[in-house]
Formats: structure tokens, sequence, C-alpha cells
């Protein structure tokens, strides 16, 4: 298993410096139609994307995919979320998108963590059925 972060993947497979990360990232996992807004929302709320940022930050030391959940609660719970904008026009990241981003960013792992499970063409299939199908 690899110790590489989130954003030190992502860094490197981008060939980015390290001190533009969250900019990157944000512009990569923001709703489409927040882009055409996003000079003009700090105009009106100069603190407007301080969610966004945040989540963006939680993520970047992530090592492996099951911890994404505990940063995404965050962020719905995150009390510059609460805007209407926000809320029911998503002017604000996708974390959605995000998730997709640390998916194909992380390594994948190697090995299989439950032995009694065995992989069958893309699917998990527990070791009994592939023992019968053998027999």
């Amino acid at each position: 298993m690899s110790n590489l972060t989130f954003a030190e993947c992502f860094c490197a497979k981008n060939n980015i410096p390290p001190e533009h990360y969250a900019r990157e990232v944000f512009n990569r996992v923001l709703y489409r139609r927040t882009h055409v807004f996003k000079w003009l929302l700090p105009l009106v709320n100069q603190n407007y994307f301080a969610a966004d940022f945040d989540l963006i930050y939680g993520v970047e030391g992530l090592k492996r995919m099951r911890d994404f959940a505990t940063e995404a609660e965050r962020f719905n719970e995150h009390p510059a979320n609460r805007g209407w904008l926000r809320r029911t026009f998503c002017l604000r990241v996708s974390t959605g998108r995000l998730k997709v981003l640390i998916r194909e960013t992380l390594p994948a792992k190697t090995g299989n963590t439950n032995p009694g499970l065995q992989q069958d063409r893309g699917t998990v299939v527990p070791f009994e059925m592939t023992a019968a199908r053998r027999g």
C-alpha cells in the first residue's frame, strides 16, 4: 500500500506544484454552472467558497478512499454551506466529482484484504461459490 496522500498523488499525476493543489482541484470539481459565477460570488460574500476549500484541504491528506465519507459529511454540515445559492442552485463544488477525482488519483490497492473472497471477472465471488463451480 502506498503512503502517498491524495494531494501528493494529484500533484505528481498532473505535474503541478503543491501550492497550486487547492486551486486546481477546486476548478476541476466545481459544478459547471458555478464556473460562470465564480468570479462574482466572492464579491457578494468574500467567504463564499470557504466550505469548498475546507473540503479540498480536508481531503488533501487522504490515503484511502473510505475516509472520504467523513470529509463529505463535514462539508454537508459546514456552517458556510447553508445558503440557498449553494443548496438550491449548487453553486459550489461537487462532492461526487471530488470522489471520482480521488478514486482516479489514489493508487489502486493491490492484494485482496479478505482471503475468503476471490476476484472473478471484476466482481467479488465468495470462495465457496468458486470452489463449487470447479467441483
